[in-house]
């Protein structure tokens, strides 16, 4: 948890249990006093964090040369989070030049008692905690506390804030841990008793499967192509959370039963499988040609 106050301030914790350093050798927060630091926790398959990224990567840009230290904490979700590999490219793909600390045990994460994806801390030059923000939105607060700890006149760009709509579908898990339940029954034929069996209808917000999967505590795996994953939601777009078993997976994707897209499920990440620029209840199937696993639905 955050340090005992110091002079009637919180000291923020010293990074902990760091699995490797990307972009940068190791620091620590002794090393970094006398900079402005802030501290983002955040993980790569996350959508809310995806969305707040640019304005994070702005920052760096804008403040770095005048004492800003941006510094990610990867604490990752799913299992396949916590491998370096899977982090670093992730890194790469999305442009971050900031220094990023794998947090792949979640030790810093617990040093600051932390709960969400995105958190962000600011720290003042002396190493004490000076401002929280917990999830996306509050960018113009954001960037004004940094500018006021930088020494700078507070000023910022006023942000739009974030679409969101009060029966917007929400984050749905597949695996059991998470899950709330899955809409389809299950059947045993000579092979087992893990064939489910899509009624036809669905209700909103819930995973309907189809074919031979298993629910594991992560998330649900294709035994056997081909499988189909239903869903019926509100949003503009929806995303979902896969990784192939082994090679590369092909899958289709069919709103409102007309095929909309195809995809290549080649390495674990978030893949969109819908965007609309219309907000609206809609259909989505996805048809699997090889094992898979789904991890969980976001949508926006």
């Amino acid at each position: 948890m955050l340090e005992d106050p110091v002079d009637g301030k919180i000291r923020a914790p010293e990074f902990q249990g760091i699995t490797a350093w990307l972009n940068s050798k190791p620091l620590t927060m002794g090393g970094l006093k006398g900079k402005v630091v802030l501290v983002d926790f955040w993980t790569y398959t996350c959508i809310n964090c995806i969305r707040t990224l640019p304005h994070v990567k702005g920052w760096h840009e804008k403040y770095a040369k005048k004492g800003l230290v941006v510094i990610g904490v990867h604490s990752p979700e799913f299992g396949f989070e916590k491998d370096v590999a899977n982090v670093s490219a992730a890194v790469k793909e999305a442009g971050i030049r900031y220094p990023v600390a794998v947090d792949s045990d979640m030790r810093t994460w617990q040093a600051y008692d932390n709960r969400y994806w995105p958190a962000k801390y600011l720290i003042d030059r002396e190493g004490n905690l000076s401002y929280v923000s917990f999830g996306e939105g509050s960018y113009d607060k954001t960037e004004m506390a940094i500018q006021s700890l930088l020494g700078m006149k507070p000023k910022a760009a006023k942000q739009k804030p974030p679409a969101y709509m009060f029966d917007q579908s929400p984050e749905t898990y597949a695996g059991f841990s998470k899950s709330y339940g899955l809409g389809s029954g299950l059947a045993c034929d000579a092979k087992g008793c893990n064939v489910y069996i899509d009624p036809g209808e669905h209700a909103l917000n819930t995973i309907y499967p189809h074919g031979r999967w298993v629910q594991e505590s992560e998330c649900l795996e294709l035994q056997e192509a081909p499988g189909k994953l239903a869903y019926r939601f509100n949003a503009r777009e929806a995303n979902m959370v896969m990784a192939p078993v082994k090679g590369a997976v092909k899958a289709e994707v069919f709103i409102g039963g007309k095929r909309s897209a195809a995809l290549k499920i080649d390495r674990p990440k978030l893949y969109n499988v819908f965007t609309d620029g219309k907000y609206g209840e809609r259909e989505l199937e996805v048809v699997f040609n090889g094992p898979v696993r789904v991890y969980a639905y976001t949508f926006g």
